[in-house]
């Protein structure tokens, strides 16, 4: 009438945490002792494995958290070959291989969208520039703007964008909430002094 227990040679272990199986499938043990409010993760010699309320839970994929960090869980197995965007109580992460990469910041495309990620996080406030190996981007509210066309600012200058994407062709007048502004070769040139022309003459 007090639950179920972990035995180990005919004796009861008051000592075992970790998984156990029986006719009714795998479940998590503390202390000797079934534990059915238990929702996490649990190791045994074939891997890292996702359990819900003491028993593991084959059907589940999504991310799931162990000492070592955030993973990335399919049929209720870690899955070391995820990689990509996935999603928890705390936002949408970038996974690689398996695991939440607190590494990464930049760019992160899922096959639909471009998002910018900022130490793993899919960062969903994030308006300015980034870079990949196809140039630099213009991005506003974590989403890459295909249709931004204007100033942008990062630690080497203020750029000039065109259709989201800096134009390193562009010499001309740019304006923004300041005034207009020269630029030359898609970079502000703050040394110019002369005549330049805008749409106005």
């Amino acid at each position: 009438e007090y639950g179920r227990w972990y035995y180990q040679n005919g004796d009861l272990n008051r000592e075992y945490t970790g998984m156990a199986l029986n006719a009714y499938g795998w479940w998590y043990f503390e202390n000797g002792f079934l534990n059915l409010n238990y929702t996490g993760m649990a190791l045994n010699e074939y891997g890292w494995w996702y359990f819900e309320n003491g028993n593991l839970n084959d059907a589940y994929t999504g991310m799931a958290l162990n000492e070592y960090g955030w993973w990335y869980v399919t049929d209720g197995e870690i899955d070391d070959s995820y990689t990509g965007i996935a999603e928890n109580e705390y936002g949408r992460w970038y996974m690689q291989d398996g695991v939440v990469n607190m590494d990464y910041t930049g760019m992160l495309c899922d096959g639909a969208e471009w998002y910018y990620v900022q130490g793993g996080y899919v960062n969903d406030a994030y308006t300015g520039m980034a870079c990949n190996e196809y140039g630099w981007w213009y991005f506003e509210d974590g989403k890459l703007n295909w249709n931004y066309t204007g100033m942008a600012l990062n630690e080497y200058g203020w750029w000039y964008f065109e259709n989201g994407v800096l134009n390193w062709d562009y010499t001309g007048m740019v304006c923004n909430e300041y005034g207009w502004w020269y630029y030359q070769n898609g970079n502000l040139n703050r040394e110019y002094t002369g005549m330049a022309l805008n749409e106005y003459g």
